[in-house]
């Protein structure tokens, strides 16, 4: 029975070693850029990118209060985002740009959406 026990200790060690050495290739499903907006010290805060359809947006609180990241005509809302918590958006065609934190309506921002499909940039 020892035997059986080491030999199966053996073949999960090997797929275990097998599964860390060979990470899991990026999603094919994803079509495009991934663009990460910073909630910190009340602000919405990015590199000055342009957006398109098929970018992920991110929305990263790092501030110590919940945010949220809410379309001005409602059509998109993150829900409440805990602090060192996360949100992600796939951009659709024709969403609303302008949003704003629904806890702390002086928040404001505006993604910068360019029209198109985005490609895929290569990873990092």
């Amino acid at each position: 029975m020892s035997r059986r026990i080491l030999a199966l200790k053996l073949i999960v060690a090997a797929l275990a070693a097998t599964i860390a050495f060979h990470p899991a290739s990026p999603s094919i499903a994803a079509e495009g850029n991934r663009v990460v907006i910073a909630i910190q010290k009340f602000k919405f805060v990015t590199s000055d990118r342009q957006i398109k359809p098929g970018d992920t947006i991110i929305w990263v609180n790092k501030d110590f209060v919940p945010h949220t990241a809410t379309a001005k005509d409602g059509g998109w809302d993150s829900g409440s985002i805990a602090p060192n918590a996360k949100w992600e958006m796939i951009v659709k065609e024709g969403i609303s740009p302008a949003y704003f934190c629904a806890f702390h309506p002086s928040m404001t921002a505006r993604i910068d959406l360019r029209p198109g499909k985005t490609t895929r940039s290569a990873p990092k």
